[in-house]
């Protein structure tokens, strides 16, 4: 049984017993945090929950306008000098709680490796700042068609990444793209942005923002075009792809725990996987472009001063002088990481 199952199950456990007030029952992780599941009979809410000392400060007062959420901090009368961070759900729609179940699990699976309490209530902080607008913002929607085929290119080139000899951890920090970062994959001496058209398209890709293909910042900067065709079978669906990856980062739990961070981000969850397996995507086309000299971009310091937020398309028919292959991409990255 995976983590958001047993997360759940312990819900209904704790729901069918029906005890007034509200009760919590222990998770059995290998942390320093003690953690728990709990749940309001009165309210109905369900929620999680973490022990930890009284001198680890905390400031829980970002999370106090949550419209469904209830963030409290108490003295924890079950254990001496201790305080009890509980973060409950005052929703009961089926989704919101699929929702809710997937990011308390992988808060849940981040702090398994943290090396103290205080580390460990860090990680919880940090993980509830990223959730705070995606659980309001994604609750009642899925990815749709355009969301979905961007996620799979981005998704492909991380396959790429990961099988290179870089460490899998920092491998799945270079997709930026799920922290709404201007380009989807960066270092600090180099970046890739993925875009992934149809082939029944008419060629040219769309542009957003004049940061997106500004390479002033960083030594090379690359695009990657992926050419698919989408079938109702013949190709692989985004939840295969995903399961693929999944695969690649067995065996690594850190690294698993931040490639489900940036699925959560981007408002995929596993409980939808059905709704997008009418979707293959079969490969027509892999491109890489180098962004320097002449190829067409926009930068920022080519906008007057009040203009911003630029989209626009461009053709990449003519920019044969700027494409370079696969292997030149891959040892550009990994050159400087090697050499950091």
């Amino acid at each position: 049984m995976n983590r958001v199952d047993t997360i759940k199950e312990v819900w209904q456990k704790l729901e069918s017993e029906c005890t007034e007030g509200l009760v919590k029952r222990a998770l059995d992780i290998p942390s320093y945090l003690k953690t728990f599941c709990t749940y309001s009979f009165l309210e109905k809410y369900c929620g999680i929950a973490f022990s930890f000392h009284q001198d680890i400060k905390l400031d829980i007062t970002s999370f106090q306008d949550l419209s469904e959420l209830k963030v409290s901090l108490f003295n924890d009368t079950s254990f001496p000098k201790s305080k009890i961070l509980i973060i409950q759900l005052n929703n009961r729609e089926s989704r919101v709680n699929d929702i809710f179940a997937t990011i308390c699990a992988n808060i849940v699976n981040s702090i398994i490796g943290a090396a103290s309490e205080k580390e460990g209530m860090r990680i919880v902080i940090t993980q509830m700042r990223k959730w705070k607008e995606l659980f309001s913002r994604r609750k009642d929607q899925k990815l749709s068609a355009q969301e979905q085929q961007g996620l799979f290119g981005e998704l492909f080139f991380l396959g790429k990444l990961l099988l290179t000899s870089i460490d899998k951890v920092t491998t799945n920090g270079f997709w930026v793209g799920p922290d709404q970062a201007p380009k989807d994959f960066q270092s600090d001496m180099w970046a890739v942005e993925v875009k992934t058209t149809s082939a029944n398209i008419h060629s040219g890709i769309s542009i957003n923002g004049e940061l997106q293909l500004d390479e002033t910042e960083v030594e090379h900067l690359f695009l990657f075009n992926l050419v698919v065709e989408v079938l109702q079978q013949d190709g692989q669906t985004l939840p295969e792809l995903i399961a693929a990856i999944r695969q690649l980062l067995k065996g690594d739990s850190r690294a698993t725990s931040v490639f489900e961070s940036k699925l959560i981000l981007v408002g995929y969850f596993d409980f939808d996987k059905e709704f997008y397996n009418d979707r293959h995507y079969h490969i027509r086309k892999e491109q890489y472009f180098q962004i320097k000299d002449e190829f067409p971009r926009i930068k920022k310091d080519d906008l007057k001063i009040g203009v911003s937020e630029v989209k626009y398309r461009i053709s990449l028919d003519f920019s044969s002088e700027n494409m370079v292959i696969e292997e030149n991409v891959i040892n550009t990255i990994e050159t400087y990481e090697r050499n950091k």
